[in-house]
């Protein structure tokens, strides 16, 4: 074992590598690319693809798209960037009404985004980094949690992503005939994040800590490995124009 490794990461590194060898090759790969850590690391390591492109989806001017075509260059990979039009995501909420209805405004807004993303891909695997806030513990909700709390919120939001809102993000996909692939949520590696001791995974000035410092480990620039999060639905500007052209996405904030 290398010095200096801890064992999860050796373990970590196993489970992600066998998740992203049952990609096919000769066939176009897209990822879904923000430029913060989660699909940086994912960039990283499918570097060598011959058939990759990275994907930011954002309206006009919208924070994403500068990132992640910079962060896009400082790894010297293709980009795309697409800008996506208001009448676009109008469209979508139009067509994906029911699925969505019921869902809370910062839902209905991710939902949304992340969807527009995968629609603007080419035909081929689209792969994202769904998983990796619910496993290292990203969201603001984990801030002052410890030990057997930030573990039990930790489940409860993998389960509430597994049971619900991956399953309803893969029938909205389906529709448009889209494979989606998401390396975090593979079984190995979910096994494997959960060997991680939670006081490593909450540990560090950052949350996704453990995370951020593996995938430094890995090769990762450190400028996209410790980037701040921004939230999709705010990075893109989707949440910004709902509430401004939708009322009861406005009223139920």
């Amino acid at each position: 074992m290398a010095s200096g490794f801890a064992p999860w990461e050796h373990r970590l590194s196993t489970a992600l590598s066998r998740a992203l060898d049952r990609l096919p090759r000769g066939a176009p790969i897209s990822l879904l690319f923000s430029g913060g850590v989660d699909s940086g690391l994912l960039a990283w390591e499918l570097r060598s693809h011959p058939d990759l492109t990275l994907r930011t989806v954002g309206l006009a001017g919208s924070p994403d798209l500068t990132v992640g075509r910079d962060a896009a260059l400082e790894l010297h990979l293709p980009w795309v960037g697409v800008s996506a039009t208001e009448s676009e995501v109008l469209s979508l909420l139009e067509r994906v009404g029911p699925e969505v209805r019921d869902l809370s405004p910062t839902q209905r807004a991710v939902e949304l985004a992340f969807n527009l993303a995968v629609e603007s891909a080419p035909p081929g695997p689209v792969v994202c980094g769904q998983g990796a806030d619910e496993l290292f513990l990203g969201y603001a909700h984990f801030d002052g949690l410890t030990g057997s709390a930030a573990l039990a919120r930790s489940d409860r939001d993998l389960e509430e992503l597994q049971d619900r809102v991956w399953p309803r993000t893969l029938r909205i996909a389906g529709e448009t005939g889209r494979e989606i692939v998401a390396p975090y949520l593979d079984p190995d590696f979910i096994a494997a994040a959960h060997a991680i001791p939670v006081a490593e995974r909450l540990a560090g000035p950052l949350r996704k800590q453990a995370l951020r410092s593996w995938a430094i480990r890995r090769g990762v620039p450190k400028s996209i490995a410790l980037r701040p999060k921004r939230a999709l639905q705010y990075g893109t500007g989707i949440d910004k124009l709902l509430r401004r052209k939708v009322p009861h996405h406005r009223a139920a904030s």
